[in-house]
Formats: structure tokens, sequence, C-alpha cells
């Protein structure tokens, strides 16, 4: 397969998830909700019925979508889809945010219909693939959810996919019978209300947050408010309370008068005989907390149910009390880095990377905590606490000398689970008891293994999977050969499948990342309003999924930008009176891919050789940490080792090898072409397994760096090395690399 990726021709990335049927079908859109698209009901006049205003049929569909008078949803008209054709339109101008699409429609036939959302601009990033099943002969809405990390377009289409298409997307359903579509609705959406802040005093101490006791309490309205008793807050769904004391606040979540205590944010050391008053700068409020000796202080910033901490003379806070089950350290480069509590049976602190930000998935199944700190130089521990089942993270520490920090809670019933994989699960589809509670973009993530030893050519890690919405093939990429895609959703149940080569053990989680059509602030949400959303777009570094281009001097169409195998099939049945001109092409394509190829396999041993470098720096400056880094270093050098069957077969060789071929195709006897002796197929696909395992040795290496820090800081700044060098080698993969997105290909 070729690396990159042509006009016409998308792969399914993105930011884009769940397409369903109930139980969002009948959910209505938070106000206001603007229909972005024109002409959603097909009445405005048409002097071509053919085309209908703001609608056009997508190229390479078997025949001409029209309007028709006949059966409409609702009015006069509606849109006649014929059978391997589809519908689209287009919106030119969104801003960032979740989108909701929806339509009715009516199939001739029970069958899978395909409905896309993409931008077309950034495909690797925001695009969608979905088929979704609808019965016959009965107008039935449908529902589509996506994101845009950045404003953009959208480009909504619905129907049958070409047959090349459905091929080269993993989709396998056909649209053999017409049908009606009515009524589009394409909204952004919002939230039921925004987050409001208030503010109150208390005149006694408060063990237990009780909105009952509202009336005794003394609201605050004005910018500047020493407070002689207990500072209160609620800011959206977050609410809180301060012990004068040690200078702690006291986190809530709020559902109406139902509370729930969240965490303790503990300054330390701890302030002593504390002032708080209330400030306000700009557009934002907070409560400043200030040590008896006044050398020590803080303000607890409070904005949209967001707290965020800025310090004075403060090293240290820890969120105590929390009650995670899981951590989570989220990367859209590569997968996430997730711990569990069982790991550490021995110790009571885990320092981890100071990667800015951090997920809790919280005891309960129905909050997510979100973290994020300024500065990739401020250090974060987390705590245990508990035995066997009840052994959990307590306490997350962040240092605050170098820069603050935030944290926000995310409630929902269902916002996580955990589902305990069944052995008996092999090579069937088995749907879950788990069902989505919200539309998001849902993630898999679990321990890939083919169930036997570790080696360098199969999987032994974990990986976190986009939840697809359709079932689906795919060639290499995750794992080896053929495989069935892990997770997808049908309609609104959750199916998985496992094979061999990831075998069913252990437990997966289920959780998302991405702004969600909840009435919540999710992670990638908080990180954006607390570090910025330059800095955050930095961080989540969403592009770096696009498909890595390769330069070729051959005509810019499709044909031209297929891997060698597929490159060579076509050589072997290609017309005489083509030999001369797509034939030369075709030889010229194959040396220039397998050279695009193997400047990828040079970067990744140019990084690897970089991380050597330095892991033989640190046994020097720090042989205290020899063990560790020497289980590192042995990633490392069995990816090294594995490089000799590539450079094996030099590029001069292949390139002497395709010159051959293109004199022989000029010659031009007969049709069909018979590469023989000059194949270059072993070389090609060589490097493309290699960059395949070496994307997975380097994702290896960074978790084992993260996940065996144990209490030590050293370690923990060895691993955040790991991970920023992982990060940069692991941008614009080849499309035999596994990456952070829904991406199917043809072989």
């Amino acid at each position: 397969m070729a690396s990159h990726t042509r006009p016409g021709i998308f792969s399914i990335l993105g930011l884009l998830a769940v397409v369903s049927l109930e139980p969002y079908a009948n959910r209505a859109f938070a106000s206001p909700a603007v229909n972005l698209l024109r002409n959603e009901g097909f009445e405005e006049a048409a002097a071509d019925p053919a085309s209908p205003p703001g609608w056009r049929t997508v190229k390479d569909s078997a025949d001409k979508t029209k309007l028709t008078e006949t059966g409409a949803h609702k009015g006069a008209n509606a849109i006649a889809i014929p059978k391997r054709s589809a519908v689209e339109q287009s919106v030119s101008s969104v801003q960032a945010g979740a989108y909701l699409a929806r339509c009715w429609v009516k199939s001739e036939a029970e069958q899978r219909l395909a409905f896309i959302l993409q931008d077309p601009a950034r495909p690797w990033a925001a695009y969608n693939y979905s088929e979704i099943s609808v019965p016959k002969g009965q107008w039935t809405q449908i529902e589509a959810f996506c994101v845009l990390d950045r404003n953009g377009g959208l480009t909504l289409s619905l129907g049958g996919m070409s047959p090349e298409y459905r091929i080269y997307h993993g989709a396998g359903s056909d649209m053999a019978s017409p049908l009606l579509a009515d009524d589009f609705e394409l909204v952004r959406y919002q939230p039921a209300a925004p987050a409001t802040l208030a503010l109150w005093e208390a005149k006694e101490p408060i063990n237990n947050l009780d909105w009952s006791a509202k009336n005794h309490w003394t609201s605050i309205a004005e910018d500047s408010h020493r407070f002689d008793g207990v500072p209160v807050f609620q800011s959206g769904q977050l609410a809180g309370t301060l012990s004068k004391e040690d200078g702690s606040l006291v986190l809530y979540t709020a559902h109406g008068s139902d509370l729930k205590v969240r965490g303790r944010v503990v300054p330390s050391p701890a302030l002593k005989a504390t002032t708080c008053s209330s400030i306000k700068s700009g557009d934002r409020t907070g409560i400043r907390v200030v040590s008896e000796d006044t050398k020590h202080s803080y303000t607890a910033w409070l904005q949209n149910g967001i707290v965020r901490i800025e310090a004075t003379e403060i090293p240290q806070f820890q969120i105590r009390n929390c009650s995670m089950r899981y951590g989570i350290l989220p990367s859209f480069v590569g997968s996430d880095i997730c711990y569990t509590p069982a790991r550490y049976s021995s110790t009571g602190e885990v320092r981890i990377p100071s990667t800015q930000w951090f997920v809790g998935l919280i005891d309960g199944n129905d909050s997510m905590m979100t973290a994020s700190w300024d500065s990739d130089n401020q250090a974060a521990s987390l705590g245990l606490s508990g035995n066997d089942k009840n052994r959990m993270f307590d306490s997350l520490s962040i240092a605050t000398d170098q820069g603050g920090f935030a944290i926000s809670f995310a409630d929902h019933p269902g916002i996580w689970h955990k589902e305990p994989l069944q052995e008996d699960w092999l090579a069937d589809y088995t749907q879950i008891g788990w069902t989505q509670p919200f539309q998001a973009r849902w993630m898999g993530h679990f321990f890939v293994s083919p169930g036997g030893e570790p080696s360098f050519n199969h999987p032994y890690m974990s990986y976190s999977f986009p939840i697809a919405h359709m079932k689906t093939r795919m060639w290499g990429v995750w794992f080896e050969d053929w495989n069935h895609y892990p997770f997808y959703f049908d309609g609104s149940h959750t199916v998985v499948h496992f094979e061999k080569s990831f075998s069913p053990n252990g437990d997966a989680l289920i959780y998302f990342l991405e702004p969600a059509a909840a009435d919540l602030t999710s992670p990638v949400e908080v990180l954006q309003a607390s570090l910025g959303k330059e800095k955050a777009a930095a961080l989540l570094d969403f592009d770096a999924n696009r498909i890595r281009k390769l330069n070729y001097t051959t005509p810019d169409e499709f044909m031209y930008d297929r891997p060698v195998c597929a490159t060579t099939t076509r050589l072997s049945h290609i017309k005489q009176e083509e030999k001369g001109t797509v034939g030369v092409n075709l030889a010229t394509h194959l040396f220039e891919f397998i050279r695009g190829i193997r400047e990828r396999v040079d970067q990744y041993g140019a990084s690897f050789t970089q991380i050597k470098t330095y892991l033989a720096d640190q046994k020097v400056n720090s042989p205290e940490l020899r063990p560790y880094l020497n289980e590192l270093e042995a990633i490392v050098n069995e990816a090294q080792a594995k490089a000799a069957k590539v450079y094996a077969t030099p590029l001069v060789t292949v390139q002497a090898k395709t010159d051959s071929m293109k004199k022989l195709l000029e010659q031009g006897k007969g049709d069909g072409f018979d590469c023989g002796s000059l194949d270059v197929r072993s070389p090609a696909g060589a490097q493309d397994d290699l960059c395949r395992r070496y994307n997975r040795a380097v994702l290896r290496l960074a978790q084992t760096a993260a996940l065996n820090c144990d209490a030590s800081p050293e370690k923990a700044i060895v691993a955040k090395f790991i991970w920023d060098q992982s990060h940069a080698v692991l941008r614009q993969p080849t499309r035999w690399e596994p990456r952070r997105s829904l991406y199917f290909f043809e072989p």
C-alpha cells in the first residue's frame, strides 16, 4: 500500500464516533441547535431533479440520486438514492466541537447503509465511516456523531459506496437496494446550560457539604471579599469548600441536591491558620488562600467546572482520596498508557512521566478525573492504598515549583467501563452488556498478546483502539496478517472480536477523552481550557496521524499510488500498448515507493541510536538505575538487530531491477508482464513489516519505561525522555504502522 493519500481516497481516521439507531434517535438536541445543512428537506425548487440545491451525487456512484415527489417522510419531496449510490452535502466552515447528524431513511430491503462524516481537508484527523442496519419498508431515523478538533469543513454522505471505496476502507456491506432519505440535520452539540459560578460564606466549619444548609450561608457577590467564615463554591458540576485549618480544598460533584466527594486538594506542606478572600481578574474568579506567615499562598481559580491552582512558595499539592481504579496517560500519538493498581502491590507510590495531563477512572464507573499541569518539568506521582480488589490509586501529587495545575471531574453513569475478557470469545463476534451512555469517540483498551512468549514479530503490549462503527477486516497494522478489528458498535450494542493473534485475556477498559454529546467537560476540553488551545494542540498533535507522504515523479493518479504488491499485480495484466507509458510509470513507482519506505526505516534507526546513546549516558551518571536501563536497552537492541535483512538489499540494487523492467516494458512484446528475477516484492515486504514492528517496539519501549518507574524520580525523567522520543518518531507513519486512528485499507 502506498504511504500517502491522493485525491478521492481517504483513510478512516478520526476524531469521529458513534452512529446508531436507539437509544439516541429520539433524543432532542440541546438548545439552541441551528441546522447547518441547506435544503435539508429537499423542498427548495430545483431545475434538475438530479441536482437539488445543496446536494450532489457522490462520485463513483452507480447512478444519479434525484428528487422524488412520492412517499416523502415530511413535506412534498425526498431524495431517491439508487442501489450502490450515495448523496452528500458539504458545509464549508464550521467551528471546532462535537457534531450530531440525523436523517430519516426508508429502504426497499433490510440492509446496511454507509453514513460518512469527514473534514475533507484533514481526513487523517476527522473521518468516520459507519454502517447502519435499517429495516425494510419503514421510515427510520439514524444519527451520527463526530468531533472536529479545529475549525474546518464537514461533508456528510449517505448511501452505498463503490466496491473500491468499500474495500479500501474495510467495509463489507453493499447497499444492493434503493432507498429514500429525507429531513437531514447537522448541528453542533451544545450543553444544556453554561457552567455558572456561585460563592457563599458559611459561619461554621463544614465536615460534609450539604446543599440543604444553603439558607444559612451568605451569598458573596463582590469581587473582593475576605472570608471570616468558610468559603463554599459551585462552578458548574464542581462544588467545594475550604478547610481553613490546613488550606485544603474539598471537591465534590453536584447533581441537583446530590453531592459526591471526589477528592481533597492539599498543599504540601499544609498551610496553617490561613486567611481567605475572593478575587477577580478579567473573566476569572478565584479564592486566594494565604498562610499565617504570608510567605505561602495559592489561588484556586474557579471557571466552567474547573479548578486551577496557582501557588507561591508551595512546592507540591496532593489530590487525595480520589479513589481511582485506573490511571491513563493519554496520547494521540501511538497509544495511551494505562496504570493498574494491582501492578504495584509492593509500593505505595508510583512516579509517572510528566506528560502534562492525566485521567483517572474513578471507583464506581460514574466519574473521571482530569488533571493538567503547566510544565513538563513538574514532577507527578500516584499514591496507592488498599489490598487485592480494593487496591486503588488514592492520590495524585503534582509539583508546583515551576507552574500551576488544574483539576476537574466529569460525572455520568457508565462513563467508563471494565469488561473482563473471556477465553471462549476467541474467533467469535460477542455482544457485551455495556452500551454507550452518550455519544462520544469511545476507546477500547486492552493488553494485546497472541498468548505465547513475547516476540518482536507479534504485539505484546497495551493498545488503545478507537471503537469502530462497522464490522471489518484489516491487513497488518496493529496485528500481523488478516484480522478482524476487535471493537465495533452495532447500533447501540457493543461487539468484540478476538483472534489468536490478539487473544482475549485480562480486562478491556472502555473510556473517552474528547468532547462528547453529554453535559460534561471532557478531558481534552479541560486540557484546552487550562493550558490554552495552542499549547494543548501541540500536546495533542492530531496531525501526527497523517499518513507519511512519499515523493513521486509519476503522475498524480491513484494507479501510481499503490503498494508494491498491487503495482506488480497491475503490471502482470498490462496491455501491450500501455507498456511504454503506464508500464514505465508503474516500474518507476516501484522504486520510488521502496525508496520512501526505506527513509522511514532510516528514521527509526536514527531514533534507536539516539535513545541507546542516552541510555548509555544514564548508566554512567546513574549506575543505580542499571537494571531499569538494561531492560529498556534490550528492547532497543532487539529492534536494531532486525534491520539487517532490509539493508542486505541496497537501494541501488532495487533501482537497477526497476530500470531493467522499464527497458523490457519499452520493448512491449505482448500483453502482461512477468517481473521474474526482477521482482522487488521481497525487499518491499521486508521494509513494510519492519516499519510495523518498529512502531510496536517504540510503543512497548515507551510503555515499559513509564510503567516501571516505581517511586524513582530519576526513572520518571528517563521515561519522559523516552515518551518524547517515541512521539517524535511515531509521527506521520506508513500505512502499515498502528496509530491512534480508525484506519482500514486494501491489501
